[in-house]
C-alpha cells in the first residue's frame, strides 16, 4: 500500500511509553531526502519525538541519527526498515534490511509521551497536523507493525529474512501493538491508494471482518459506521450475519471495485 500525507491520529496509550519496535517494507520511489514514512508527535514535542526517513535518518525524542552513508537505498525495491527502543536500553537503534548500522543514547528517565498523534507517509510541522508536500514519503509501504517490547536483532532478522510475504510478525501476539491492518482502517488525507504487492497471503479490506467484533455476528448499522468511508456496499447488508462465506464473497467479488 502506497501513503502520501496520509494521517492516522491513533493514541498509542501506556504500551509504547517505556518501549517500542517499529518494522516494516518500505520501497523508496523518490530520489531525494527527507521524505518521512513514519511520524510520531506529541504535543511537548510536535514533530521528533519519533520520525523515519526512507534513507536512513531517524529522530527519537528530537535527537537526530543519521545512518545515510552507511545504507543504500535503490528506487523502486523493497527493503524492511526497522527501529526499537526502551527505556531500560536508553538506546535507539535502527536496523536496516535486518542488520543493526546505528544506535543513538537517550537520557536516562525519558518515556514517549502518550497524548500524540502518527503518520504514515509524511512528518507533522504542528501539533497533528501541518503537512508539508516536500516532506511526503511517495513511495510504497507495507506491513508496517507497532510492537511494544524492544525487537531483539535475532527478532528484527528474522522478520526480515522471512520476506514480504511471510507472517512472522502473527507470532508476537498483543505486544503487535498497532498491526497493518489497523492503519488500513484509518482515514486518509492526500494521494494514497491501495494496491497488492503480491503475496497469496497479503490482507485486503475485508480482513477485519474476520476479527471478533464481527465474525459470526449479525451484521448492524453500528458495524456499518465503524468502518471507513469505502464499505458503503455494506449498507445494503444490514441483517446479515457475518460468515466466512459472506466476507469471502466480498473479499473476491468486490475488492476490484474498491481499487478503482
Amino acid at each position: 500500500s502506497s501513503g502520501i500525507n496520509a494521517e492516522w491520529p491513533l493514541r498509542p496509550g501506556e504500551p509504547l511509553q517505556e518501549s517500542f519496535s517499529i518494522c516494516g517494507w518500505v520501497k523508496k520511489l523518490r530520489s531525494s531526502t527527507d521524505r518521512w514514512w513514519f511520524a510520531y508527535g506529541s504535543s511537548a514535542s510536535p514533530y521528533q519525538d519519533i520520525l523515519i526517513e526512507d534513507t536512513g535518518c531517524t529522530y527519537i525524542f528530537n535527537a537526530g541519527l543519521n545512518m545515510r552513508s552507511k545504507i543504500t537505498a535503490p528506487l523502486g525495491e523493497w527493503r524492511h526498515l526497522c527501529v526499537s527502543w526502551s527505556l531500560s536500553s536508553r538506546a535507539f537503534r535502527f536496523y536496516y534490511e535486518g542488520e543493526l548500522i546505528g544506535t543513538k543514547e537517550t537520557a536516562s528517565g525519558k518515556k514517549l509521551p502518550i497524548d500524540g498523534y502518527m503518520v504514515l507517509g509524511n512528518e507533522f510541522d504542528s501539533f497533528g497536523g501541518g503537512f508539508e508536500d516536500g516532506n511526503a514519503f511517495g513511495g510504497e509501504m507495507f506491513k508496517i507493525n507497532v510492537f511494544s517490547k524492544e525487537l531483539t536483532g535475532v527478532e528484527i532478522k528474522e522478520m526480515k529474512d522471512g520476506g514480504i510475504c511471510s507472517e512472522v510478525e502473527l507470532t508476537y501476539g498483543r505486544t503487535r501493538y498497532l498491526k497493518w491492518s489497523d492503519f488500513l482502517l484509518e482515514e486518509r488525507s492526500g494521494n494514497v491508494t491501495e494496491i497488492h504487492v503480491g503475496c497469496d497471503n497479503e490482507l485486503s479490506r475485508w480482513d477485519i471482518l474476520f476479527t471478533s467484533p464481527f465474525l459470526n455476528k449479525p451484521l448492524t448499522q453500528d458495524m456499518v459506521n465503524s468502518l471507513r468511508h469505502g464499505w458503503d456496499i455494506l449498507e445494503d447488508f444490514v441483517g446479515a450475519t457475518v460468515t466466512e462465506r459472506f466476507i469471502l464473497h466480498f473479499k473476491f467479488y468486490h475488492e476490484e471495485e474498491h481499487e478503482q
